[in-house]
């Protein structure tokens, strides 16, 4: 069972710093699998004691989900209402707290069916992301033996994550932004890796527990048909339901015009997902150094210290490029195994395990 007091703190953190309650305010609190209980209870007393007028508890199960397109008709699939946005918009802010009992629950599942109602359900999607929120990933038995660790071990790993100094955070985010604001061009090589692409004039955002828990990176948008080369993430993931140990894909102005991997048919499937999903929306640094080794689970290998990560698919609003997409898959480049040397505008400025200019030296 995780610690309470932790529980509590990261509770506290949740509701008082990453969604800011106030006075008056509507929540939606949504719980995806009944483990993740212990957290949804203490977020909800805190939520009352920063004062909501109301917080709306959901739960849902994946389980439940597979039934529905298994069986749903196109018609049901598609379906939403006008009232849906509404009640959507209603909120001030949103918190997901997962524990899927079966991270592989969706895996038989025609894509192209959960697409479908991906798509038909976008702009509700959109209307509570615009909205302040918060994800989490309740640590459980489930995500435990996908990590590879024990419970108890599992546990600790996921609150220690996001139990951090996140004011403090930012202010080290602030200060690599302000740098990497002044870089035009990058080079990533290293094992069967060389790739170039363009940050002219593209927006960076801080990734400081204000979003996601764990939490730990700074992220822009690469400019979107300037992406070339070739680049093999070597950090295992999962991806709707789908297990990948590496995946190479070489891509020439912007676009993935090869994909191999270990599990090359799925890759396959979800690159042609649509016009948007062999195009990258997002470029990012991993920050978290409590994040040293991969868990199959992208919220948390997307912020490994020393390491990178681009995403396939829809950009963020904060940080356009022009892409769209139902797909945004994070897929993650680890420095250290992959040897991996970093140019920014022509100049080496990271070898193999640490910062070598100067300026970013206070990032080792």
């Amino acid at each position: 069972m995780v610690d309470k007091r932790k529980l509590k703190k990261l509770a506290k953190i949740i509701v008082n710093y990453s969604i800011a309650v106030k006075k008056g305010e509507k929540i939606l609190l949504s719980g995806y699998g009944f483990e993740g209980y212990p957290l949804i209870k203490e977020v909800y007393a805190e939520c009352i004691k920063a004062g909501a007028s109301q917080v709306e508890v959901r739960f849902s199960k994946s389980e439940l989900g597979r039934v529905f397109f298994e069986h749903a008709s196109d018609e049901q699939l598609k379906f939403k209402t006008k009232l849906d946005e509404k009640v959507a918009d209603s909120y001030d802010a949103m918190v997901q707290i997962v524990a899927d009992d079966n991270p592989y629950e969706l895996s038989g599942v025609d894509i192209k069916r959960r697409y479908i109602t991906q798509k038909a359900r976008k702009k509700i999607s959109d209307i509570l992301h615009k909205k302040r929120w918060c994800l989490f990933y309740y640590p459980n038995l489930a995500s435990a033996q996908t990590a590879k660790k024990s419970l108890e071990e599992w546990e600790d790993f996921v609150m220690d994550s996001c139990i951090q100094d996140w004011p403090k955070e930012e202010k080290m985010q602030i200060k690599f932004i302000n740098l990497m604001k002044k870089v035009k061009h990058v080079r990533i090589t290293g094992e069967e890796t060389d790739l170039e692409l363009s940050i002219d004039g593209q927006i960076w955002k801080t990734c400081c527990g204000k979003c996601n828990l764990p939490d730990g990176e700074i992220f822009t948008s690469p400019v979107k048909n300037s992406v070339n080369g070739v680049i093999r993430y070597n950090m295992p993931t999962r991806y709707n339901g789908h297990d990948f140990d590496w995946v190479k894909v070489t891509l020439k102005n912007g676009k993935v015009v090869k994909e191999e991997s270990n599990n090359q048919k799925a890759l396959t499937e979800i690159l042609d997902t649509d016009k948007g999903s062999r195009f990258y929306g997002e470029f990012a640094f991993g920050l978290n150094n409590m994040i040293k080794d991969p868990t199959r689970q992208i919220l948390f290998d997307e912020k490994m210290g020393k390491s990178l990560h681009m995403a396939l698919g829809k950009c963020y609003d904060e940080c356009p490029n022009g892409n769209d997409s139902n797909i945004h898959w994070d897929l993650i480049f680890k420095f250290k195994p992959a040897g991996a040397q970093l140019y920014f505008d022509g100049k080496k400025v990271y070898s193999k395990t640490k910062w070598i200019d100067k300026k970013f030296a206070f990032l080792n």
